[in-house]
C-alpha cells in the first residue's frame, strides 16, 4: 500500500537511486579535459566527448541497479512485514557499499588513472544522494518496525 509512511521513504530511495543516473558524482580537471563520473561510466568533455572507463565504473553501476531494484521490489512487500524490514536491511548495507565505493575508491582512483599531472577533483551533488538514501532507508526501517510492533500489540489484544 502506498500510504504507508515506510513506501514513501522506499519510494524517496528509488527516486534517488534513479537520480544517479542523471547527476554527476565527482567532476576531475585535469590538463587533458574535464571528466565527470556518473554511476553509468566516467563521461568526457574535452576535445573527445564519450564515455571513457565503463568496466573500471561497472560495480558502481551493479550497486546502484541492486539498490533500485531493492527499493521498489520492497515498495511491493507491504503485507510480508519482516520481509520487507529485511529486505531494507540488505539495502542499507548495499547503500553504505555504495558509498564506501564512492567515497573511498572512485574518488581517488580516476585521480591518478586520468592523462596528465595536477588532476584536481571536486564533489558534485551525485555524491551525496547515496547519503540521501541511506537516510530514507533507515527511516523506512524505523517505520516498518514500529508497524510491526503495532500489529503484534494488536494481536495480542484479540
Amino acid at each position: 500500500m502506498i500510504q504507508r509512511i515506510q513506501s514513501l521513504y522506499l519510494f524517496v530511495v528509488a527516486v534517488a537511486c534513479t537520480l544517479l543516473f542523471f547527476f554527476p558524482m565527482i567532476e576531475y580537471i585535469s590538463p587533458g579535459g574535464t571528466y565527470k563520473l556518473f554511476a553509468t561510466g566516467m563521461r568526457s568533455y574535452s576535445d573527445v566527448p564519450g564515455i571513457l572507463f565503463f568496466w573500471q565504473t561497472f560495480p558502481l553501476l551493479f550497486v546502484v541497479i541492486v539498490s533500485l531494484a531493492l527499493s521498489i521490489i520492497t515498495i511491493f512487500l507491504y503485507r510480508k512485514r519482516r520481509l520487507q524490514f529485511q529486505l531494507v536491511n540488505i539495502n542499507v548495507l548495499v547503500n553504505v557499499l555504495l558509498i564506501a565505493l564512492v567515497f573511498l575508491v572512485y574518488s581517488n582512483f580516476f585521480e591518478h588513472r586520468l592523462v596528465g599531472g595536477g588532476t584536481q577533483s571536486s564533489y558534485q551533488f551525485g555524491m551525496y544522494i547515496p547519503l540521501i538514501s541511506l537516510v530514507f532507508l533507515i527511516l523506512a526501517s524505523r517505520a516498518i518496525r514500529k508497524d510491526e510492533a503495532l500489529v503484534k500489540s494488536s494481536d495480542r489484544l484479540r
